[in-house]
């Protein structure tokens, strides 16, 4: 049996890096279903519950790559391939440390003289030399590269990555969600009354990041290491989303629905803890709900997405996930990889980016995607189509490496 072992974001339930590695367990196995396939993760129990595999005990710290580093050894000398990616992997926005923590798994594979396949990797700024030279040096040992957009290889190559690399996309756009009655269960164990139009909104902390920084991001939030500016920009920005689901209340009686797609407290990200704190600023508070993100396996989440009548997102995923169930989306994009989507998806008159973020300009972009619903509905379900077929690629290729 061929073993492979993916190591897919920091292994703590973001629902993309879950989206991820779901699509690839189907895929893989519908090419030869005894590939056995283990992930790096924080919580084993869970992703065994989530996804029936196993997983090497890691969580997003130095000290815990030490302290796992002899299992990890016994268990790379079994495998066949190592599966690094996807997600946005290769940036030196988060710290310095982001990229050279997750690269040491490659660095370990070639040093034991195993197969590396990069896998779907989103490519961000990368300023810093160091992490530029670590990026350099490690990549370019892989066997196989293959990104989620042109603008990653571009930014490969110029950082002097002579390996033949493949432009696809997120592999999530073809993860196969749940039957629509378990979406619909789902949204009504949460007193939603689904006969009536829900709009999906999806947060995340933004203005947290200080490029270049050595100190990653979760300790620069645990430690109150952000400065009052940015923490004033954030604030203003929750209560401009607030405004937001009110307006669609008020408009369209929607109930508002927040979908979390990392929930981990250590991560610092506490997206549903974000959810809350929009809904305590909104009028019509009545009319929001949280889904429990944790409760649910991602492929039930993308059904849940399909039943929206608009998404309004700031994750990646969440642009990734309800476009591939055709639903308009609104994208708030905080960085270069949102800022792509939006073009692959032709929604660049459908979106703004955070930074910009006033009432107003949201306002606006929402009363142009509601008139222009069926249009854009329509042009989403053809692009996903398009983009579900691409996806597959990714798999394709490493398939043919172990076959």
């Amino acid at each position: 049996m061929k073993k492979i072992i993916m190591a897919c974001g920091d292994g703590s339930f973001n629902l993309g890096d879950e989206a991820v590695i779901a699509s690839f367990l189907r895929n893989i196995r519908l090419l030869d279903k005894d590939i056995e396939v283990i992930v790096f993760s924080c919580n084993p129990e869970k992703t065994k519950e989530m996804h029936g595999i196993k997983s090497i005990k890691l969580d997003m710290s130095g000290f815990s790559l030490l302290r796992n580093l002899p299992k990890m050894i016994k268990k790379f000398k079994k495998m066949d391939l190592l599966v690094w990616g996807g997600g946005n992997l290769v940036t030196d926005a988060p710290s310095q440390l982001y990229t050279p923590f997750h690269l040491f798994k490659i660095f370990l594979a070639k040093i034991m003289k195993k197969k590396v396949a990069v896998y779907a990797v989103g490519v961000g700024q990368v300023k810093s030399r160091f992490t530029k030279f670590i990026v350099r040096k490690v990549l370019s040992k892989a066997d196989l590269i293959t990104l989620r957009d042109e603008e990653s290889k571009k930014i490969l190559e110029k950082l002097g990555i002579k390996n033949k690399m493949y432009s696809f996309v997120d592999p999530a756009f073809d993860l196969k969600p749940a039957e629509k009655n378990k979406a619909t269960k789902i949204i009504k164990s949460y007193g939603i009354n689904e006969k009536k139009p829900m709009v999906a909104f999806v947060p995340r902390r933004v203005f947290h990041r200080k490029q270049g920084s050595i100190i990653p991001v979760k300790y620069r939030i645990k430690l109150g290491l952000i400065d009052d500016k940015n923490k004033a920009k954030f604030e203003k920005l929750k209560k401009t989303l607030a405004m937001a689901a009110d307006y669609m209340v008020e408009t369209i009686d929607a109930n508002i629905v927040f979908i979390p797609m990392q929930m981990l407290e250590e991560q610092q990200q506490q997206d549903e803890k974000i959810s809350k704190e929009i809904i305590s600023m909104m009028d019509h508070n009545e009319k929001a709900f949280v889904i429990n993100s944790y409760n649910h396996k991602v492929q039930e989440l993308k059904a849940v997405y399909g039943l929206m009548n608009l998404i309004v997102g700031i994750r990646f995923h969440a642009i990734v996930l309800g476009a591939g169930m055709g639903i308009p989306v609104l994208s708030l994009h905080y960085s270069e990889k949102g800022e792509r989507l939006t073009k692959k998806l032709n929604l660049q008159d459908y979106s703004v980016p955070v930074d910009d973020v006033q009432y107003k300009i949201l306002k606006e972009k929402i009363d142009k995607i509601v008139s222009d619903k069926e249009k854009v509905a329509k042009s989403i379900n053809k692009k996903s189509e398009e983009l579900k077929k691409k996806a597959k690629s990714n798999v394709n290729l490493i398939y043919d490496m172990i076959k």
